[in-house]
């Protein structure tokens, strides 16, 4: 399971809550559960996006410089 099989979990979860698949006394773990998984991946996506960062970062500077031609 990757982190794109957990965001079309919290879809369906979110598309059984607006058709009322849940009862009252359901609802509420259910809501806790889909508010736990929105945190993960919005924490896993800001990971993702400083890694993605660093890694250009690093890109960049382990490139050598262009050395001026002696005459």
């Amino acid at each position: 399971m990757n982190l794109q099989d957990l965001s079309v979990l919290l879809a369906a979860i979110e598309i059984a809550v607006k058709r009322g698949a849940f009862s009252v006394l359901e609802i509420g773990a259910v809501g806790e559960s889909s508010t736990k998984l929105n945190d993960f991946l919005a924490e896993a996506k800001r990971q993702q996006d400083e890694a993605i960062a660093a890694a250009a970062a690093a890109e960049t500077t382990d490139t050598p410089a262009e050395t001026p031609a002696a005459e």
